[in-house]
């Protein structure tokens, strides 16, 4: 796109005249004739930046049903990967088109929308200061079509399928940019020299006119559902519904009623002893939907709002209810939703929205209210916003608020400043959040960051959002330099070298391991990659292992050191395989009868997928650690040999374009042997003792099979089949085979769900 001017000229031409457009992938509607085109791409992903060695054509014009997008892809037929897909799958080794839409114009955020060859569609949100994130499913449509030596997708993006700002006149200004994949090189193609991993990536996106229409929607998605857990003998009928509306002039209402989300795609299973909570991310369509102006997070440290409390378990007192048994019996691990609101508008350079939403009151429980009061105002090339959260247990009678400042300053294309300034209340006490940031790049391949944050022992934000710790000091550095001028001779594509410092402490001034972490990431001409990095880490505090304890509140930890490598194969034709390996060693601690510190990790894992309709995946991992210290309650501690092993299995198949079978499967055996008892000073430093620690073995199971039966478009079919559980065991009883098998043989819950969700 080397002359914006003349795609200004060009598109305002086509918005006019383009009328009837037959979403066919033919693009052999007169209106075509006028459209703007895109010809011009450069190879991005790796960022060498290159003229794309195929051709790719790409046509743009717009009517009253919104902008339309054909694109035309030269190469061989022989080369084409139509391998059908999930929706959102990423990353995804197929043919591929998309376009990142700006609809603002404002640099705030950008709306991805792409499909494969297998007309198998993908939607995103690339947020300032994040990532793309693919939870967003928005309402549009796009066909593809294969021909003799080309390929080609049309999209259509109406103007309601996303909240837009109000325009006067007769004509919008939008930013956008076009891609295309191409499996065989696994590389990505780019309009205007970005991706949407690139830091810079909003800032590049270029701008056209297109005209300025309305469109309301209004959708009805009301559902009825049945489950039955054959272990607990629950039994439910649900009926519910959830509106969508779009005004058209800046304003959207998203509203659920009793909503059921059985058909939802079970989480990842984590092990974790450690005193930090783990963050799932959010899997149900309502909660994802037009939620972006919500979405304020750093990395995997902390979340404003985390969807996943509202519908969590509710909180019991069964020894002081009347019947202590029944109260037992009843406890479920989630909570049913009465309903939730969200209510978002746009206004000129100002943004605002609500969020409400009400679980129901159980038999021996009550459930809590959520608020939330968003607003954000751009002025110039800065943003400031404002978040009020606010949560009320009907339960306990606690109440909760966290109030923030967030501050975003685009320096220039190649700086950015971030601030965030948080504070809560729950119940009397106050406490305050803080986080800095900055990212530079000096160059298109070079980048450098930093970050400060502090969250003092009393900030609260786990009651609507999530945070990794309090209590803690945070100081951060990285910088990262990619080289992709390799000769012709060289097997190496790209080569992208980072380095990470990592200071971190208690407000109290106990320092944990001082972390300094390098990358070497190698992507290479036949589409295999490497990377490996190292750690180094200082003796230090860990500050969070003995929960908090007033008198005891931290134990010394030696230095470290480790290193893992990475392997991810080409593609085979109907297969491929990656592998890890990971060792880190530490010195011995003198205060106790230690052997030194060792931990050792590998995974093999595959994909098989010898017709584009089936997919099969799997994965062994296995993890070793010598001197693996856990906490047991107040001031003593453990050590064992510990040895986990994890399963998993996965497929997909798909007959046509209306079902799809999904199978997602998890099985871990976890052993912990030859336990060692200690004790920890005020000092922090460890002793033996002479508690009575038993050995322990730990199996998980979580299998799902999911069916899903398109109706039409967004009304489906859902039959679900969910079994899973949890056998905990100190008697030392199991070996491994029995560890796997019990949980699969004695499972907490077996549930058979069946839910159907039409549009209207």
């Amino acid at each position: 796109m080397k002359n914006p001017l003349k795609y200004l000229f060009f598109l305002s031409i086509s918005y006019v005249y383009a009328d009837s457009i037959i979403l066919d992938a033919n693009l052999n509607e007169k209106e075509w004739e006028n459209a703007l085109v895109i010809n011009d791409y450069y190879e991005t992903v790796p960022f060498t930046l290159k003229p794309a060695k195929v051709k790719t054509i790409t046509k743009v014009i717009s009517n009253e049903e919104g902008i339309y997008f054909g694109f035309i892809n030269f190469q061989d037929n022989s080369s084409m990967l139509s391998n059908k897909s999930m929706r959102d799958e990423t990353p995804n080794n197929v043919e591929q088109n998309g376009v990142a839409i700006d609809f603002d114009g404002d640099g705030a955020k950008a709306y991805l929308f792409f499909v494969t060859l297998a007309n198998i569609q993908g939607d995103g949100i690339r947020r300032l200061g994040g990532w793309p994130q693919f939870d967003w499913d928005g309402d549009w449509e796009v066909r593809t079509k294969e021909y003799e030596g080309y390929w080609v997708s049309e999209f259509l993006i109406p103007w309601n399928v996303v909240l837009m700002k109000k325009i006067e006149g007769k004509k919008r200004d939008i930013n956008i940019t076009t891609f295309r994949y191409v499996a065989k090189d696994q590389s990505w193609l780019n309009s205007t020299n970005t991706s949407g991993f690139r830091t810079n990536f909003l800032s590049n996106l270029k701008s056209i006119e297109v005209g300025n229409y309305t469109k309301s929607k209004l959708n009805y998605f009301p559902y009825v559902s049945k489950t039955y857990n054959s272990v607990t003998g629950f039994n439910e009928n649900k009926v519910g519904a959830e509106i969508f509306l779009n005004t058209g002039t800046g304003k959207q209402v998203n509203l659920t009623f009793n909503p059921d989300f059985g058909q939802a795609e079970s989480d990842e299973v984590i092990v974790n002893f450690s005193a930090q909570e783990t963050f799932y991310s959010e899997k149900r369509a309502f909660f994802n939907e037009n939620q972006s102006l919500f979405d304020l997070s750093h990395y995997d440290r902390y979340r404003v709002i985390n969807t996943r409390r509202i519908g969590a378990a509710s909180k019991y007192d069964c020894p002081s209810s009347s019947s202590e048994e029944n109260c037992n019996d009843a406890k479920k691990s989630y909570t049913d939703i009465d309903f939730a609101l969200r209510y978002t508008q746009k206004n000129n350079n100002n943004n605002f929205g609500i969020f409400v939403a009400q679980e129901s009151d159980e038999s021996f429980t009550k459930g809590r209210n959520f608020y939330a009061l968003r607003s954000k105002s751009k002025i110039g090339t800065r943003s400031i916003g404002y978040f009020l959260t606010h949560v009320v247990n009907n339960f306990t009678n606690e109440k909760a608020t966290v109030n923030v400042v967030d501050f975003t300053n685009v320096k220039s294309s190649k700086l950015t400043l971030y601030t965030d300034l948080l504070s809560s209340e729950k119940e009397g006490v106050s406490g305050f959040g803080l986080r800095t940031q900055f990212v530079y790049k000096p160059t298109q391949l070079s980048r450098r960051s930093g970050s400060i944050l502090y969250f003092d022992d009393d900030f609260k934000l786990n009651d609507f959002g999530y945070l990794k710790k309090n209590d803690w000091f945070h100081i951060g550095l990285g910088s990262d330099v990619t080289r992709v001028d390799f000769n012709e001779a060289s097997s190496i594509k790209e080569r992208k070298i980072g380095i990470d410092f990592n200071y971190d402490s208690d407000t109290s001034g106990n320092s944990n391991p001082i972390q300094i972490r390098q990358e070497y990431n190698f992507k290479y001409k036949d589409t295999s990659s490497f990377q490996a990095s190292w750690d180094l880490k200082t003796s230090g505090k860990n500050t969070t292992i003995t929960r908090k304890n007033i008198d005891f509140p931290f134990v010394k930890k030696n230095g470290s050191f480790s290193f893992n490598l990475d392997y991810e194969s080409p593609s085979y034709g109907t297969w491929e395989y990656d592998w890890r390996i990971g060792y880190e060693t530490a010195d011995k601690y003198q205060t106790w009868s230690s052997e030194g510190y060792e931990r050792r990790f590998a995974k093999i894992a595959g994909s098989l997928y010898p017709v584009d309709d089936f997919k099969l995946g799997w994965q062994f991992r296995v993890r070793e650690e010598d001197e693996w210290l856990n906490w047991i309650e107040g001031n003593e501690l453990a050590v064992y040999d510990l040895t986990q092993k994890i399963i998993s299995i996965n497929a997909n198949w798909f007959k046509g374009s209306k079902h799809e079978i999904r199978l997602k499967s998890q099985f871990v055996a976890l052993e912990a042997e030859n336990p060692i008892s200690l004790i920890t000073d005020k000092a922090g430093y460890l002793y033996n003792h002479n508690s009575n620690v038993k050995p322990f073995t730990d199996g998980i199971t979580s299998f799902q099979v999911r069916y899903k039966y398109e109706i039409a478009p967004l009304s489906y079919i859902y039959l679900v089949y969910t079994k899973g559980g949890r056998v905990y065991d100190d008697e030392n009883e199991r070996n491994t085979s029995d560890v796997f098998k019990d949980p699969w043989e004695n499972p907490d819950n077996e549930i058979f769900s069946l839910k159907f969700r039409l549009k209207y």
